[in-house]
């Protein structure tokens, strides 16, 4: 029984925990973007890593569903018959989430070593905690992005025919699958290409502007220092997360 009750405590406060991380995470999330500074200055005072690990892991959700349903009603046919790239995707999900969750977790934390040293080159002094938490909610505001990806994905796999690709000899599938692709997106809307191009800039200039706010208000550094500490650790994200895509493991 002391056992069984001991059990029950834990559980109890375990829940009570996600309770205020999920709700510490959604007033973020709303911070996020359209009060930034609040959000960054809180932060500052009360540094937290639940509700940064909550939203990261809900974008990374969200880029997983994208990812199913770029490849929804997509199959290849060979000599061996017609394959269902979602169905092949879905087999294999255990392994996806678990190599590509880890390495996203992996790299905020190598993201965060990198701000921090920059700031620390500018002067600032702030504690490493605080800089950990913001770096996680800067990764995060993905997630409207991915959602908006999503959107537009969903619509074109739900509008537009399904497509079987023939596989041959000397040909990458990922070009097949890349032209397959465009083709139900442009076949939704001619200019729903740009519109997926502009969701994904607004997305690495909102992710510049946190930046950017997280050197000044978390840092505590000026402007000049805050834009020129920017501009580095932007540049050394950008090469990270291309190291990181090109071992496929973003």
């Amino acid at each position: 029984m002391p056992k069984a009750a001991r059990a029950a405590a834990v559980a109890r406060a375990l829940l009570r925990g996600l309770g205020r991380a999920s709700a510490r995470a959604g007033r973020r999330l709303y911070q996020m973007y359209l009060k930034p500074v609040n959000m960054f200055e809180e932060i500052k005072a009360a540094p937290d890593a639940s509700g940064a690990a909550l939203l990261l892991t809900a974008a990374f959700a969200a880029q997983t569903a994208v990812a199913a349903a770029a490849l929804s009603g997509v199959a290849v046919s060979s000599a061996k018959g017609t394959a269902s790239l979602l169905e092949s995707f879905l087999s294999n999900l255990a392994a996806y989430v678990s190599i590509r969750g880890a390495a996203l977790f992996v790299f905020w934390f190598i993201l965060f070593i990198v701000f921090w040293f920059v700031m620390y080159l500018f002067g600032s002094r702030v504690e490493g905690f605080t800089v950990f938490s913001a770096t996680g909610y800067i990764l995060s505001s993905q997630l409207a992005t991915f959602l908006a990806t999503l959107a537009v994905y969903v619509a074109a796999a739900r509008s537009v025919p399904s497509v079987v690709l023939v596989s041959e000899i000397g040909v990458y599938p990922q070009y097949a699958m890349l032209a397959a692709h465009l083709f139900r997106l442009e076949s939704l809307h001619p200019l729903t290409p740009l519109l997926l191009d502009a969701i994904g800039y607004f997305g690495t200039a909102w992710n510049i502007v946190l930046t950017a706010l997280m050197f000044k208000v978390v840092g505590d550094l000026s402007w000049s220092r805050a834009g020129a500490g920017t501009a580095i650790a932007t540049g050394a994200s950008w090469l990270l997360a291309s190291i990181f895509r090109v071992a496929g493991m973003l």
